[in-house]
């Protein structure tokens, strides 16, 4: 075990001050104490640090028990920005965001997925990067402090290369390099897993809990995890692969090379799969088009309608029983499902699989856990890669 400096606990306490403010949120130096365990004085003194850099300042005055007014908090909503990038095996997304996370501008492009040689879609993460910018006023690239980008694979954040990803292929693509070689911005990788668990934690549910699941249901699927109130990373930053844990022996080939795989049966692909089970000529159903075939499923489901209330009962067979998996090894206190996938069902796909994860989970972890759906409005993912370029590139 690597032994902590003191330059690393003083950074991790910054951090985790900083972290006390988001969600605009506004706070007494005795509160970021109270939250953090340290002294008012420790608090003190490291609010004074991050004031003077620029990132929190004073706000209104509140009473305190000794009836002076105690000054509140709260981050600056100002520049540098920073840009955050979904960057999934069907679409681009980048966000901007100011220093006080809050989002104001948007970019999107679809991507076929046989669109995925490293040098074609980092071209299409630039030109999203780039009109993101382009779309406001009185913003240039000079006024971008850096851009997170996450992976749908195993990442080596230090190093900025993807791993593996599994369904493009990829081994070991200097994705940082390439970024750079067509953009002057900082980049950071990480994965869409530890990307959503974070916003979860600054921005949702989850921050409210020590132990926490947070499930990404898309054209990929996996699990973030909250233990004891921090994320897990895991020792290669891979924990959290739910969806390539095997769900039924010699199953279904996945795109990783293995069998019977969760993401092999509650993937989008495999959505599409079951509706053509279901009814082969469904007017639902465009192959190739994962997330327009998605999106008119779950429209269906809110009118009743057979072929598609069939197909997402279905689908929430292999999904139970992977997330009941999932409760029985962690016993989580708060499961939060989300992803485009789920943000396209809503509670529809919720009332689906809960029964289906008690049937699969032991009584006492299923006792102990409240399952419920992201309620983050922006995308997830491209709000945790934009904390992540904040943490990085911004603060002290």
């Amino acid at each position: 075990m690597r032994p902590r400096l003191s330059g690393d606990l003083r950074r991790a306490n910054r951090v985790e001050v900083m972290r006390s403010f988001y969600g605009g949120r506004t706070l007494t130096r005795a509160d970021v104490a109270g939250q953090l365990g340290v002294s008012v004085a420790t608090a003190g003194t490291i609010i004074a640090e991050l004031t003077a850099a620029g990132l929190l300042e004073e706000t209104e005055s509140t009473k305190s028990a000794g009836g002076r007014p105690a000054s509140r908090l709260r981050m600056r909503a100002s520049a540098p920005y920073l840009i955050g990038v979904d960057l999934a095996e069907t679409y681009v997304v980048a966000e901007i965001f100011d220093q006080a996370m809050n989002r104001i501008g948007h970019f999107q492009t679809e991507v076929a997925p046989s669109d995925n040689d490293p040098e074609s879609v980092v071209g299409h993460v630039v030109d999203c990067v780039e009109g993101v910018i382009t779309a406001l006023d009185g913003v240039g690239a000079a006024d971008v402090a850096g851009v997170g980008v996450s992976l749908p694979g195993q990442v080596d954040r230090e190093a900025g290369i993807c791993l593996h990803a599994p369904n493009w292929g990829w081994h070991g693509v200097p994705f940082r390099a390439l970024f750079q070689r067509r953009s002057p911005l900082p980049v950071l990788l990480d994965n869409p897993l530890k990307a959503i668990t974070l916003a979860e934690m600054m921005f949702g549910d989850a921050g409210d809990h020590d132990d926490a699941v947070v499930v990404n249901l898309g054209t990929g699927v996996g699990l973030g995890v909250v233990a004891e109130g921090r994320l897990l990373r895991g020792r290669t930053n891979s924990a959290g692969e739910w969806g390539h844990t095997v769900l039924v022996a010699d199953g279904l080939a996945c795109h990783c090379g293995s069998r019977g795989c969760v993401e092999a049966y509650v993937g989008a692909a495999a959505l599409l799969d079951l509706l053509s089970e279901v009814d082969p000529d469904s007017p639902l159903l465009v192959p190739g088009d994962q997330a327009g075939t998605v999106a008119r499923l779950a429209e269906a489901v809110g009118r009743a309608d057979p072929v598609a209330v069939a197909t997402l009962e279905r689908f929430a067979r292999p999904l139970g029983m992977a997330l009941g998996n999932a409760v029985n090894m962690l016993n989580p206190e708060l499961l939060v499902i989300g992803g485009w996938v789920s943000r396209a069902f809503g509670e529809p796909l919720l009332a689906a699989v809960a029964p289906v994860v008690k049937e699969y989970s032991l009584a006492v972890p299923y006792d102990a856990v409240t399952i419920a759906a992201s309620h983050i409005a922006d995308d997830p993912v491209s709000l945790g890669m934009a904390v992540l370029a904040f943490e990085t590139f911004v603060l002290p």
